[in-house]
């Protein structure tokens, strides 16, 4: 694995909730090449206004990545930068290959795109599909973030067979963004149906920082079977690339909602009600040797 490549983060400086100087981004583009990442594709967050009058949105954007990518070069430091979006959806979201850099690197292949948190959006599935008609691969940001997941579960493996991929938080499958996000990213995981782990990087500290290959390593000795050398470098490397990356339908076919739903069920009980998560038992376990 000769590189680790992050499609989900933000670096750029003032254009976002990531940081807000040129120095801040450079404490992460530190902590990035300490943490073995190579290959960074910066998603600043774009909304409906932003594909709608984009011209100077993206003029921001452009300019304060190249000033970051001069900063890189003079340090030194060895990262690859490329440029995409994390757009958040709507149903002009099948306009995004025509506006500058709203693709991964311009490519109009793949397009990074992330629902709300909190509502369920609609005409999701007939957008996804317009999109991938035309030659542009969806890639559904952090699922596992969304609160009304269950609602949408089997929505979600329907845009997989139609050809989306999923991405999942590093930071979700270390218990960084609560229990439901640590439950669902490690399901999705398991059942084969995350492409990609990625860091949704917004500054250079532990949590929601780079720390992908952490995430990596801990699940690679839970789950020998998986490999994640695809999910951290193979798979991400072929995105930016702009080729054709294939995906396992028999996962989508085999997954059952219901079932798994169960298993969250007892798994927030024992997390959240009873309180004896991982952490805590290994607390306890400490306390009483």
């Amino acid at each position: 694995m000769d590189r680790i490549v992050d499609i989900h983060n933000h670096i750029i400086f003032d254009v976002d909730d990531g940081p807000d100087t040129l120095q801040t981004s450079m404490d992460m583009m530190r902590q990035a090449v300490e943490k073995k990442v190579t290959d960074i594709v910066a998603t600043p967050h774009q909304f409906e206004q932003d594909l709608t009058d984009h011209v100077r949105r993206q003029e921001k954007v452009l300019g304060n990545f190249e000033i970051l990518k001069a900063e890189v070069k003079k340090e030194k430091l060895p990262l690859k930068l490329h440029l995409g979006a994390e757009i958040f959806f709507s149903t002009q979201v099948v306009n995004a290959p025509e506006i500058p850099f709203l693709t991964v690197n311009n490519q109009k292949k793949y397009a990074l795109i992330e629902f709300s948190m909190n509502w369920q959006p609609e005409g999701y599935k007939e957008a996804f599909y317009e999109l991938i008609q035309n030659g542009c691969t969806p890639i559904l940001a952090h699922p596992e973030r969304y609160g009304y997941f269950w609602d949408i579960a089997d929505d979600i493996i329907d845009l997989v067979k139609m050809g989306t991929l999923l991405q999942i938080n590093a930071g979700s499958l270390l218990g960084y963004m609560g229990t439901q996000a640590l439950f669902i990213s490690e399901m999705l995981l398991s059942c084969g149906l995350a492409h990609v782990i990625a860091s949704d990087a917004h500054r250079a500290r532990r949590a929601i920082g780079f720390n992908i290959t952490r995430a990596a390593d801990e699940y690679r000795e839970r789950y020998p079977e998986i490999d994640m050398d695809r999910l951290i470098s193979e798979n991400p490397l072929r995105i930016v690339q702009g080729e054709t990356l294939e995906i396992n339908e028999d996962a989508c076919y085999n997954f059952n909602r219901d079932q798994r739903y169960k298993q969250w069920r007892r798994f927030y009980f024992r997390h959240d009600i009873l309180g004896i998560g991982r952490r805590t038992r290994t607390k306890r376990k400490k306390r009483f040797l």
